[in-house]
């Protein structure tokens, strides 16, 4: 079953980050402790958990729909759980909001150094490195030398 969603331009988007092997939870917008809900249903491009008959189903152990307020809860994260996800609500066909979920991990190692020029005191190194947004920003690199 593909969700479509009418005019999602003026769905607002919740962001959430991560560090991959923490946990998280995501919000379902519109919904409190005091909310009525019949049926609830988190999505990515597939169903993650539902709750449905006053029972809350989801597949992943690593996932739990809260009881008080419909949150869903991932512990732990990992950089597959980056995701838009989205909680329908009592048969409602569009979201409150989107919430983008972004998990961070280690960064992939750079690229095998190429040497750009160098003196007898000195050598200017160069390298690709991971464009993966998943990836957590290189703040800084340590070289060594043998």
């Amino acid at each position: 079953m593909s969700q479509s969603f009418t005019d999602i331009e003026n769905i607002p988007v919740v962001k959430y980050v991560a560090v991959a092997g923490r946990n998280v939870t995501i919000s379902c917008p519109g919904v409190n402790e005091h909310s009525l809900i019949d049926t609830l249903i988190w999505k990515t491009t597939q169903t993650v958990a539902e709750y449905v008959n006053g029972l809350p189903l989801v597949n992943n152990p690593r996932i739990t729909l809260l009881p008080d307020n419909f949150s869903l809860h991932i512990s732990p994260t990992s950089s597959a759980d980056t995701a838009e996800y989205t909680c329908l609500f009592n048969d409602r066909h569009s979201p409150e909001a989107i919430a983008d979920l972004l998990v961070q991990d280690v960064p992939d190692p750079p690229g095998r150094p190429l040497v750009v020029s160098f003196t007898s005191r000195s050598v200017d190194l160069s390298w690709a490195h991971s464009q993966d947004a998943r990836n957590a920003p290189v703040t800084n690199f340590i070289i060594e030398t043998r």
